[in-house]
């Protein structure tokens, strides 16, 4: 633990990094209702259920 608190201390951060960039774009696909959620999948690699997970977390409408 010592460890990470002097990472912390220096400004670092652990874990895996967020995909927000493209989560945001996942997202204006799904809300656009053009393409099926398989479609997107296939474009940009992300899981259903990562998509609806940020679909909870931003409070928006599913589909």
């Amino acid at each position: 633990m010592a460890g990470l608190k002097s990472a912390r201390a220096r400004g670092r951060k652990g874990g895996r990094p967020k995909k927000s960039k493209k989560l945001d774009t996942v997202i204006a696909l799904y809300q656009i209702r053009q393409y099926s959620l398989k479609q997107i999948q296939e474009h940009t690699s992300i899981s259903s259920t990562s998509l609806y997970r940020e679909i909870d977390k931003r409070n928006l409408e599913r589909h």
